[in-house]
């Protein structure tokens, strides 16, 4: 069984991975430790939050899925190419096994993610995108180091240089959260990245938080607006047209 997996990923890995690389920016180095990453965070406007909520519920598909074609999107114009490969944060307990809910510690982990920005309807594009990371669900406790070496990307040079984690952060929009750290005194709380384009996507039940972690250069805010203009437009698309998602600027 573990044989089988192992043949399984490989194939996976392959298939996603290539070596002409997504440098979005420019950028492919991602052993830095994270020192002079710039960060900014924005909240997403509740307006455009309900109607992209709407949106994936007419389509059957998960909010999760527009952010990424949306990142997707910002990968294949800041890169001059359609089709893109960035790392995506995996929940690490959906397969975990009886019990994996009550144990305690980190299961996530990072795995590239393969999408076509290109130019077809953005009903299937996000239908697409969504199969893609159901089926990604299958490699969840994959290791990046066996990813890598499945790839046929040879190292040093990285599987990709850009980074997208959505996770859910239930109860920040009401407050209710802090009833979780009652009694608990926070001392000290840094987040650092190695990838110079890193973006973090809150789902906190209603509205949506985004966090840009960059280079200067490139610039958190910059890239926080990108993102935002990105998923506007995937929304207006789905609601105006059958717009071909090749169109969209940032």
């Amino acid at each position: 069984s573990r044989r089988r997996h192992t043949r399984s990923l490989c194939d996976w890995s392959s298939d996603v991975c290539s070596s002409d690389l997504t440098a979005p920016f420019g950028q492919l180095e991602v052993r830095g430790d994270g020192e002079g990453i710039e960060e900014t965070r924005r909240q997403l406007e509740p307006d455009l939050a309900e109607r992209l909520r709407q949106q994936a519920r007419r389509l059957g598909i998960t909010p999760a899925s527009v952010f990424h074609l949306a990142f997707a999107r910002v990968l294949a114009v800041t890169s001059s190419r359609s089709d893109v490969v960035f790392g995506t944060v995996l929940f690490g307990r959906l397969k975990g096994g009886e019990g994996a809910d009550r144990m305690p510690g980190l299961f996530i982990n990072t795995l590239p993610v393969r999408i076509d920005a290109g130019d077809e309807g953005v009903e299937m594009a996000l239908r697409r995108t969504h199969r893609t990371l159901a089926g990604l669900l299958r490699h969840e406790h994959a290791s990046l180091a066996l990813a890598q070496r499945c790839s046929g990307v040879a190292p040093p040079a990285p599987l990709f240089s850009a980074l997208l984690n959505y996770r859910h952060s239930p109860g920040s929009d009401d407050g209710s959260s802090s009833m979780l750290w009652e009694g608990i005194e926070i001392l000290e709380a840094e987040e650092r990245t190695n990838y110079p384009v890193a973006i973090s996507v809150d789902d906190l039940g209603a509205g949506f938080c985004l966090t840009a972690q960059t280079l200067p250069e490139i610039g958190a805010e910059r890239l926080c607006g990108y993102l935002e203009t990105a998923t506007h437009q995937l929304v207006a698309a789905l609601e105006n047209a059958p717009a071909k998602i090749g169109r969209a600027h940032v």
